[in-house]
Order: C-alpha cells, then structure tokens, then sequence
C-alpha cells in the first residue's frame, strides 16, 4: 500500500513538473531593454544585458550586478544562444535576420505615446518571456494617476530642451495631476521671452546632473533670465532613469512628481 501511494506521489510530482512553463533564455541589446528583462525575467533566464545596464541613466542597475555583460554585436550575442533577444534601439536592424537564422526570436519593443500605453509594452514582452502573471502583477501596483490640480509645469533640461504636447513628459504631467506650461507641439526650445512675461511658477528639471561638458555652452538653459526663472520658481528633480526610456514606470515618476509637491504644500 505505501509503495503504491509512493508511486502515486511521484507521479503528481512528475506532472506537477511537466506543468511548469520553459522560459525562454533571453539576451537584451540595451538599457531600455534592459529594464524590462531584469524587471520581467527569471535571474535563470537572463544571459547576458547590455553594457550600458549599470550606468546611473539605467532604473534597475542594483538588478543587473552580478549578470554577464555583452555588447549589441551580432556575433556575440549568437555565440551566447539565446531564445530571445530583446531589443528597443539597440544593436544593428540588420542582424535580425541573423538572429532569425540562428532560431533566435527577437522582440522589438514597442514606443508607448503616453502613460497608459506602456502597459500594452509590458505585457507584449512578457509574453514572450513566458511571464505574463509578473507583468499583470506589476501593471495592478502602479501607481494610478491623480486628480487634475490646475497647476502648470515647465519641464526643463541642460540643452534648452522643453517638452509640449503629444510628448511622454506631457502625458507624465497629466499623471501627476499638472497641466504643461509649454503650449508648443513635441518636443521645443525654451522660449525665453514668453517665460519671462509668463514666469512658471513649477519646473521639473532633469538630467542637470550628468556630465555636465555634453550641454552647449550656448544653451537657452545658461541664460541668466533661465537662472533667475529657476531661482524664482519652485523645482522638482526628476529620476532621470525614470524619463529616458517609455516603460511602465514613468507612472512611478508621476506619483513622485506629486508627493514632492504635497510635501512642499
């Protein structure tokens, strides 16, 4: 009898193991890829992210210590054998067909428009990872967007850089509850002489604190009226690991755009 209950339980086991999904072993070609990787997959499943996936501009960089590096060239990433290669810009189009050859699949991410859309992004490359549940888990602890509060912003960068409708910043600042003080179209240069007859009075600043040397010396952001529209306005730092690239947690950013502000209030 025990015998035979023992050979019964072993075989629950046997099929409870044959249930389990086999997930993909994957390669990503850059940080933004890399994001989405190390926040979806298995530690197991990951071969290798690319370079650039512990620099500071890279959200998940704690994740990715510990994990081979590679470079987006195409004969390194087929000598690792992956099932998957995940892609948003990096690496040569090219090499797809290569890839193809070697029965790598490759997923392109998507560009999400606005907040919302990024979900959609999350749960495509989820899929292919054989992690749908991680991703609908993740999607149920976001962040939802606030109320409006009426309150205008300007987002500001070194390079003179704004951003107006129609722009991932713009659809962030709606998240937050804030409308967008820059009424122009994509992405825009300051206009000096407008904010200084319209002061703002909130500005979101990123990236002021990467090398600073890469920023034009003759940037619209070095002027002396932009210093005093800084010093007289009240300034939220963006993460900027957050901002440069389109994923599911620009919401995050959102929701710490407008805990700071409850802070100051």
């Amino acid at each position: 009898m025990r015998q035979a209950l023992a050979a019964f339980a072993l075989m629950g086991l046997a099929g409870f193991a044959a249930a389990e999904p086999v997930r993909p072993t994957v390669v990503s070609l850059d940080y933004c890829a890399d994001q989405y990787v190390l926040a979806l997959a298995d530690r197991e499943q990951i071969l290798a992210v690319s370079k650039d996936a512990e620099r500071m501009f890279s959200l998940l960089r704690d994740k990715a210590v510990g994990i081979p590096k590679v470079r987006a060239a195409a004969e390194d990433v087929v000598a690792l054998a992956p099932d998957v290669v995940v892609r948003s810009w990096g690496g040569d189009a090219r090499a797809l067909a290569l890839y193809e050859r070697f029965g790598i699949r490759t997923v392109q991410i998507g560009y999400a428009e606005d907040v919302e859309g990024t979900g959609q992004l999350l749960r495509d490359v989820a899929a292919e990872l054989g992690q749908g549940v991680r991703a609908e888990a993740m999607l149920a602890a976001r962040p939802a967007a606030r109320a409006a509060t009426g309150e205008r912003a300007l987002y500001v960068t070194p390079g003179g850089v704004s951003a107006g409708r129609d722009t991932m910043i713009d659809s962030i600042m709606a998240w937050a509850g804030l409308s967008n003080a820059n009424t122009g179209a994509g992405w825009t240069g300051l206009p000096l002489d407008r904010l200084v007859m319209e002061p703002p009075g909130l500005i979101l600043a990123a990236f002021f604190g990467f090398d600073d040397d890469a920023t034009d010396r003759w940037s619209v952001s070095r002027h002396p009226v932009m210093h005093q529209l800084l010093e007289g306005a009240r300034v939220v730092d963006l993460d900027e690991a957050r901002v440069s690239c389109s994923g599911w947690f620009v919401a995050d950013e959102a929701a710490a755009i407008a805990a700071a502000l409850e802070v100051e209030r």
